[in-house]
C-alpha cells in the first residue's frame, strides 16, 4: 500500500495500471484509423488532421467522466456551453468539444477486426468490455485482504440497448433494465472482490449443468473458484435466489460457510415450515452441520422468513426497547441478526457508486458497462484508502476523494499539452527578419494605415514591434 499520507492518485494508479491505460491508448487509436480508412475520400472535415492519442490525454479523458459523475448536465454539448449561467471553465481547458466528441466516440479496448459479427459464429457480446472486467477482476484480488464474511448478489448496469445481454429485473429500484453482473463483495468494507457478466443459457452444456445443480450453485462455486476463495473458512452470505439445502451441503465439505434466506417451495425443507407463524413463534431444526430456522417476525408479512445457515448456532438476540414496534416480537434468532448485518454489501456498494456516476445514455452498450467498472475501480480505490488511513487524522470524504483525483489526473493532462505547445511552437519572443524584409505588425496596423515591422514573432512568425 501507499504510505499513510499519500494522496489519492496514489491509490488510483494501483487500479489504472500502465498495460489497462495502455491498451485504451492503442486500441482507441486502431478504431480511429480503421473509421478514417474506411471513409476514403469522404472523411469529415474535423478527422482529416487526426491527432493520436496519448497515455496522458487518456487520464485526462477519465478525469472528464469522473467530473461528469460529479457535476451532472443534460447533455454532452452542454458543457461547454458559453452561457454565462452554464459556463463551465475546466472541460473547455481540458479539451475541445470536438476533440472529446472523438475521445468518446473511439474509446476501445479490442480490435473490432478480430471480432464476429453479431449473429455469427462464435459471437460474444461481452467481447468489446472483456478486458477491462478481466483486468478489474485481477487487480481486485491483488490489492485487498478480504474479512471473514462475504456476500454474492446480482448488479444492474441500466440500459435498454438491443442486446442478447438485456435483463429485467423488477425488484431493483435504480434500474430494472440492463446488463446483470453477478458479484461479490466483502460484507464488512463493501469491496468489490470479483464479478462477471451473466450471459444466459447458451449451449446444451450450460442448459444440463443449470438443471443438475441449479443457478445458484453454479454462481456461487463460480465467483469462489474466481478469487481462489475455496478451502480457507470464508462465510458466504446469499438470498433466496441462491439458496437451497444442496448448495449448503455441497460448500461445507470444501470449508466454505454460508448463511441465506430460502424460498418456501424449496426441496428438503421440514414439512413445519409450511405452516403459518405468529409473531415472535420460532422453529428450529438441524441437520449435521446445518440449521434451519423458521421466524414469524411482524403481523404485516405474509410469509414465515426460512433461513439455512452451516455457520450460525441456535440462539437468540434481544431487540432493543428503542427498536421495537407493537407488531414486532422483541426477540429475533441470532441467525437473522447475522443476514441483516452482512447480506447488504452487494446493494450498499451499487449506492454508493451510483452516488457520483454519470449514467448519460450511450448508443454503445458496452461502453455503459466499461464506465460502470471504470467507476466501481475507483470507488474500490477509496475503500482501501480509508483503511490504509484509520487512525489519527483526517480521512477525505468520498468527494474530496474524488476531486483530488480528476484535479490530478487533469492536471497532469494540461501540463503535458501545454509544454508539447511550446515544444512545437519554439519558445516565446521575436526574432529578426532577413536584411530589407519586412512585414506588418499585427498589433499596430490596421486598415486604414499599415506599421511595418523589421521583427517577427518566433511562434507564429508574423510581423511584431
Amino acid at each position: 500500500m501507499p504510505p499513510r499520507e499519500s494522496l489519492p492518485i496514489a491509490y488510483v494508479l494501483l487500479f489504472f495500471t500502465d498495460f489497462i491505460l495502455s491498451l485504451m491508448v492503442t486500441e482507441s487509436n486502431r478504431y480511429a484509423q480503421q473509421f478514417i480508412t474506411s471513409k476514403g475520400d469522404n472523411v469529415p472535415a474535423s478527422l482529416k488532421n487526426w491527432v493520436r492519442i496519448t497515455l496522458p490525454e487518456m487520464k485526462g479523458f477519465i478525469a472528464c467522466l469522473l467530473n461528469m459523475g460529479i457535476n451532472r448536465k443534460p447533455t454532452i454539448a452542454s458543457y461547454w456551453s458559453t452561457l454565462p449561467s452554464q459556463f463551465n471553465p475546466w472541460f473547455p481547458k481540458m479539451f475541445t468539444k470536438h476533440r472529446f466528441s472523438h475521445l468518446l466516440r473511439f474509446f476501445h479496448l479490442v480490435n473490432n477486426e478480430g471480432l464476429p459479427v453479431p449473429g455469427g459464429t462464435g459471437y460474444d457480446p461481452c467481447a468489446k468490455y472483456q478486458p477491462l472486467v478481466d483486468h478489474a477482476n485481477r487487480v481486485f484480488r491483488h490489492h485487498y485482504t478480504l474479512h471473514q464474511e462475504i456476500s454474492i448478489d446480482e448488479s444492474l448496469v441500466g440500459t435498454k440497448n438491443k442486446t442478447s445481454l438485456l435483463q429485467y429485473l423488477p425488484n431493483k429500484h435504480h434500474h430494472r433494465w440492463g446488463t446483470k453482473f453477478w458479484m461479490l463483495c466483502d460484507s464488512v468494507s463493501n469491496y468489490c472482490l470479483g464479478f462477471f457478466t451473466y450471459r444466459g443459457a447458451r449451449s446444451q452444456e450450460d442448459r444440463d449443468n443449470i438443471i443438475k445443480h441449479g443457478l445458484g450453485y453454479i454462481v456461487v462455486k463460480k465467483l469462489l473458484v474466481m478469487g481462489g476463495y475455496l478451502n480457507k473458512g470464508y462465510h458466504v452470505f446469499v438470498d433466496n435466489y441462491f439458496m437451497s439445502v444442496p448448495l449448503v451441503r455441497r460448500l461445507y465439505p470444501l470449508g466454505t460457510y454460508i448463511t441465506g434466506t430460502v424460498r418456501r417451495n424449496r426441496k428438503y425443507l421440514p414439512q413445519n415450515f409450511k405452516n403459518k407463524f405468529s409473531v415472535g413463534q420460532k422453529q428450529y431444526f438441524r441437520s449435521g452441520p446445518m440449521l434451519a430456522c423458521a421466524f414469524g417476525e411482524k403481523k404485516s408479512q405474509k410469509n414465515t422468513v426460512i433461513l439455512l445457515s452451516s455457520q450460525v448456532i441456535g440462539h437468540e438476540q434481544e431487540i432493543p426497547a428503542t427498536h421495537l414496534r407493537h407488531d414486532f416480537s422483541n426477540s429475533k434468532p441470532a441467525i437473522i441478526a447475522s443476514y441483516n448485518k452482512f447480506m447488504g454489501g452487494i446493494d450498499t456498494s451499487d449506492m454508493m457508486l451510483y452516488s457520483y456516476l454519470d449514467e448519460r445514455r450511450t448508443v454503445r452498450y458496452w461502453k455503459k458497462v466499461a464506465f460502470n467498472i471504470i467507476a466501481r475501480m475507483v470507488l474500490n480505490s477509496y475503500i482501501i484508502y480509508k483503511e490504509n488511513n484509520k487512525g489519527p487524522g483526517k480521512i477525505k470524504s468520498r468527494l474530496n476523494y474524488t476531486v483530488s483525483i480528476i484535479e490530478s489526473l487533469g492536471e497532469e493532462w494540461i501540463t503535458t499539452k501545454l509544454s508539447a505547445i511550446h515544444d512545437q511552437r519554439g519558445p516565446k519572443g521575436v526574432r529578426k527578419l532577413p536584411e530589407k524584409k519586412e512585414s506588418n505588425c499585427v498589433v499596430c496596423s490596421t486598415k486604414e494605415k499599415r506599421r511595418r515591422a523589421r521583427t517577427a514573432c518566433t511562434r507564429c512568425n508574423q510581423g511584431l514591434h
